[in-house]
């Protein structure tokens, strides 16, 4: 059976500022709380200033479920050995690592400068860290192998390294 624990969090300087975190068994699924809105707003109400603005609508009705299918991407449920949580007095910062072919690529922060309740968000930070004691790694590879930019800058030093070394034997044969 899947243990569920969902935790919200909400901004306590802006109320519309909220994200939905989900730990099923071992995974946590994100849900960010309606940006495509409140960009339009923002948006909108830059023009309402400017009064020069050629432009009447910055996000197009038909672009919405497009932006919000693309968020929704970029927070696919992360396996819980990828995310660390930290909360220090009301301040909420989670990180989570997308995966690409089983490495780490790229991280996605979450942060909430203010939360609502910080006694919340810090049982939402013991529940994960309860999860990962008890879960499995995520990755296959340890330590720095467990990230693409390792192996991209591993790559890239033994072309260098080739490079010079080619260019040294040149070097000598041709003397």
């Amino acid at each position: 059976m899947e243990k569920t624990y969902t935790y919200t969090a909400r901004s306590a300087d802006n109320p519309e500022q909220v994200v939905t975190f989900t730990f099923q068994d071992e995974h946590l699924f994100v849900d960010v709380g309606a940006p495509i809105e409140q960009v339009a707003r923002g948006l909108e109400a830059q023009q309402a200033e400017d009064e020069n603005a050629d432009v009447q609508a910055p996000i197009k009705p038909w672009l919405k479920p497009m932006a919000i299918a693309a968020v929704e991407r970029s927070t696919h449920p992360f396996n819980v050995a990828d995310v660390t949580a930290d909360v220090d007095e009301e301040r909420l910062l989670v990180m989570a690592w997308v995966r690409t072919a089983g490495l780490r690529l790229a991280p996605v922060i979450f942060k909430i400068p203010r939360v609502d309740n910080a006694d919340a968000a810090q049982g939402f930070v013991k529940q994960l860290e309860a999860r990962k004691a008890n879960g499995q790694p995520a990755g296959r590879l340890p330590g720095p192998l467990d990230y693409w930019a390792t192996w991209f800058l591993s790559a890239l030093s033994a072309v260098i390294a080739l490079g010079v070394w080619l260019r040294r034997r040149y070097r000598k044969a041709s003397t």
